[in-house]
């Protein structure tokens, strides 16, 4: 497995970096011939893109991470509710991507999703993704996403909340996984204990960071390495110094998390209190380009009710003139909510229902598409036109 750097050799004139970029850009495009029933004879086809964001793109492996609901009785049921909510649905769902980011043999892209319905609910949810490729294939598909937005929408239908859980978790699909004392599905490169207090937000510093960040691709990687490092150190000020002037932290999801989310130490709060382990760190590789910065972490502790902390994060950073301007973060936000929220002040008033779009988690828009919902609706006018004699 190329973990990054090493895979960006060039086919012919074009840089690896790019060809993955194209070979996703154009999937896309020709899903959206394909994304309706055609109404020209001789034209017929029963193609339908998966609503996964892949959009006719092929993959062996698919990872979502993300704490589920359950249904009352059976996955049969579970998967009517689905289609409950999904034959709601007013239209297409439209997807909108913002710019893609390519490092060796991955690729990775933030994007959003609505659809409106006619219940009035509108399904707005936040997303990262992360794939792999071998030659020209998408190996394994990795998938972030507001997963309590998830779980409330289409809870309407006799979902069920997630409750705590008191061992490591398993991911959702088929990707490989890495043993170890907890099993990951990217290859741990980084690993360290975290004091408690740097659960915070950082207050942004004149001073220079404290690596040499001269910009670039590999720049930006030694800068998240660095933070790493400051991170391990425990020295909040050594931290600081990674963050530029304007510095604004997103996480997916709704209050407490969001663009105006509470400062991370209330957030946190009911974990510090309930450590009963040290708070442990993971890191897979940073994949970087000329303004960015992206890793993946495991973050875990066992609390003292028996129950355990144990998220997923996948993490954007975008970088200027050596310093991290804006953080983009995506955890199970349904994970936290069953976990901590059952302590926190802030758990004492959960999101409602969406009727209006909130801000989006893009910072531009390289490409908008739509798709059927798989599960539904079968409204008429999706439907083939009937035989004409």
């Amino acid at each position: 497995m190329t973990e990054h750097g090493a895979g960006n050799t060039t086919a012919g004139d074009e840089p690896r970096s790019e060809r993955l970029k194209r070979i996703v850009r154009e999937a896309r495009l020709r899903s959206q011939m394909a994304s309706l029933p055609s109404g020209v004879p001789g034209e017929e086809h029963d193609f339908v893109p998966e609503p996964t964001g892949l959009q006719g793109l092929a993959v062996k492996s698919i990872c979502t991470y993300g704490e589920v609901s359950q249904a009352p009785t059976t996955p049969e049921d579970m998967q009517q509710s689905q289609v409950a909510y999904a034959s709601t649905a007013l239209g297409p769902v439209f997807v909108s991507y913002g710019p893609m980011l390519a490092d060796g043999d991955h690729l990775v892209e933030e994007w959003e999703s609505f659809m409106y319905t006619s219940n009035g609910t509108l399904y707005n949810n936040e997303y990262v993704m992360v794939l792999r490729f071998e030659g020209d294939d998408v190996a394994e598909f990795h998938l972030h996403q507001d997963r309590h937005h998830v779980n409330m929408t289409y809870g309407q239908f006799d979902w069920t909340d997630p409750q705590p859980v008191t061992e490591p978790r398993r991911l959702t699909g088929n990707v490989p996984m890495h043993p170890g004392e907890i099993e990951t599905p990217f290859e741990i490169v980084d690993q360290f204990d975290v004091d408690p207090a740097m659960l915070r937000d950082p207050v942004p510093s004149d001073e220079p960071a404290p690596v040499d960040a001269s910009g670039g691709v590999e720049g930006n990687r030694a800068l998240v390495l660095g933070l790493r490092r400051a991170m391990a150190s425990g020295d909040p000020s050594a931290v600081d110094r990674f963050y530029g002037r304007g510095f604004r932290y997103f996480i997916a999801g709704e209050l407490p998390f969001g663009w105006d989310h509470l400062p991370l130490e209330e957030i946190y709060a009911p974990l510090v209190e309930h450590l009963a382990s040290p708070l442990t760190f993971r890191y897979g590789a940073v994949f970087a380009d000329e303004t960015r910065a992206f890793e993946r972490m495991v973050s875990f502790a066992r609390l003292d009710d028996g129950t355990v902390w144990h998220n997923w994060h996948a993490i954007m950073h975008e970088v200027r003139d050596g310093k991290i301007v804006q953080t983009r973060e995506y955890f199970d936000t349904s994970h936290a909510w069953a976990t901590l929220g059952r302590w926190a002040s802030w758990g004492n008033t959960p999101p409602q229902l969406r009727t209006t779009p909130r801000r989006s988690n893009l910072q531009g828009i390289a490409m908008t598409v739509n798709y059927k919902p798989n599960e539904g609706p079968d409204l008429d006018r999706w439907k083939p036109f009937p035989p004409v004699d």
